[in-house]
């Protein structure tokens, strides 16, 4: 790693910018990780909630998520025209307004014994307030630095605080489930307001201590709509946002990139979502069991530097091949301990150790798409020779937010199905197998197609300082017809654009 700071815009882009920066990631991770890990159990527990009810609910929100981040993302690349955008700036606004109301909204969701219309009014109004955070929180690497280690390095320290966040939820869960009871519904109340209360004060260190392309930069860039009032230069650019948001699926590297993030992320929803049943009902185990094994990530967090250094080595291809075959094998290492007839100290002791190993690849798996995701809008600057860090962002999550609802309407489907019995300590065997087979076959099967489409990814170092050299070059008046063949060739291999309808061709 190299530890000279990158300046841009006079401003250095050292270690303490990269810790603002990921710090907010203790939400974006822990968020994720509390939902995955306790919401449906907790719906189906404590809520007099069934497996279809608590999945609809899930599902339905992030069906309303998916459509606040095709908006926020115009939203946020069009703020800079506003009074509040100039002053806070046109991502950092989002930042300031959204550390009270996530301490709000997500203290709400964990009260129990309410009932169905409640959980999905609360959790629609969750997720909506964590979507308005973290669509332009994604765009602040390519908004501080253009150089590909500076970003790399931002996104690796966002996933060290995403990874160890995620860890640190599920130890501290199964500490307070333990200490209040199994059975004690309030025990996830604590653990919801608790990681409020860090998150909030996540999202107010990275709005204090990180920045974004000034507006007179902006304004440069987009002289055309220095003249728009306001108003009207939000309204135009919500109601332009559709065919602008497909747009960014017309380029070749971010449409293979969502194909592979996608397959990846919902794989890990299906695993998230089913693994404390997992651990209860298949092997038998307790709640806080399930937690604490969830809780093992966290010792690949020193090894968080191995990541960066393969990415950055490797690229992203090789390194997406090579952690997700190795979550495969450890899919087949769970089946095999649920076949095979164990003592419950041995279960224990080789659960403890697959899950680590497990844990550890996982997060090596997807941290890969994070630390791709900033080097996208320059692909797309080389064919329409704009800046769209915030639709990029918007468009990654409304499809994965698409994706994660669908999964979870799947499998309170498939508990529903095969006869899940909420509040039961026992279950079915049709039940438990829907369960395991839901773990094992359903994540690797999805896992499997990702390890085949990574074949085909092409954006690395190499490959993203050549397109950049390429802008650079154009940028500063070279001619389309002196382009090198080997620049030429990569360049289509990342659009997948003819590169004579390239830069300002593309805009007629």
């Amino acid at each position: 790693m190299n530890n000279e700071n990158v300046k841009v815009q006079g401003k250095p882009v050292g270690m303490w910018q990269s810790i603002a920066f990921g710090v907010t990631d203790l939400m974006g991770g822990g968020y994720g990780a509390l939902v995955s890990a306790y919401l449906m159990f907790f719906f189906t527990t404590f809520c007099n909630l069934n497996p279809l009810e608590a999945g609809t609910i899930i599902g339905l929100a992030k069906i309303v998520d998916s459509i606040t981040a095709i908006v926020m993302g115009k939203v946020s690349d069009s703020f800079w025209k506003t009074n509040l955008g100039k002053k806070y700036g046109r991502r950092h606004f989002f930042l300031l307004i959204g550390s009270p109301l996530i301490l709000v909204v997500y203290s709400l969701l964990w009260i129990p014994g309410i009932g169905f219309w409640y959980y999905l009014l609360v959790y629609c109004l969750v997720e909506i307030v964590v979507t308005m955070v973290l669509i332009p929180y994604e765009t602040l690497p390519s908004e501080m630095t253009t150089d590909y280690n500076a970003r790399s390095k931002m996104s690796t320290t966002r996933m060290f605080f995403s990874g160890s966040i995620t860890s640190i939820v599920t130890l501290v869960g199964g500490l307070v489930i333990s200490l209040m009871g199994e059975h004690n519904s309030w025990a996830y109340t604590v653990i919801g307001v608790t990681f409020a209360i860090i998150f909030a004060i996540a999202v107010l260190i990275t709005y204090k201590f990180t920045w974004e392309r000034p507006v007179s930069e902006i304004q440069a860039a987009n002289p055309a709509e220095n003249g728009e009032t306001e108003h009207q230069g939000i309204l135009q650019s919500v109601w332009g946002a559709i065919s602008s948001y497909f747009s960014t699926l017309k380029v070749k590297a971010f449409r293979q990139h969502m194909y592979i993030y996608l397959l990846g992320v919902t794989a890990q929803d299906l695993f998230s979502g089913a693994f404390v049943y997992f651990i209860v009902f298949g092997y038998g185990l307790s709640t806080s069991t399930a937690s604490w094994l969830l809780s093992l990530g966290i010792l690949g967090l020193p090894l968080t530097p191995v990541n960066y250094w393969l990415f950055t080595r490797l690229g992203a291809r090789r390194c997406y091949i090579f952690y997700f075959t190795l979550v495969v094998g450890c899919l087949g290492m769970y089946y095999w301990m649920f076949l095979i007839d164990l003592s419950q100290g041995m279960t224990i002791a080789l659960l403890g150790v697959l899950s680590a190993v497990y844990l550890f690849f996982k997060g090596g798996a997807y941290s890969i798409p994070w630390n791709v995701f900033p080097f996208i809008p320059d692909v797309d600057e080389i064919i329409t020779s704009e800046r769209r860090e915030g639709e990029f962002a918007a468009m990654m999550n409304f499809i994965r937010k698409v994706t994660s609802g669908i999964a979870s309407v799947i499998l309170g489907w498939i508990l529903a199905s095969n006869g899940f019995k909420s509040g039961a300590t026992v279950q079915t065997p049709q039940a438990i197998h829907a369960i395991v087979y839901t773990i094992v076959f359903g994540v690797g099967g999805l896992t499997l197609l990702a390890i085949l489409l990574a074949f085909t990814f092409n954006l690395d170092a190499k490959t993203h300082k050549i397109l950049i050299d390429e802008i650079n070059r154009l940028k500063a008046g070279g001619k389309k017809t002196d382009v090198k063949p080997e620049v030429k060739a990569t360049v289509e291999s990342l659009t997948g654009v003819k590169y004579e309808k390239l830069w300002p061709a593309a805009k007629s």
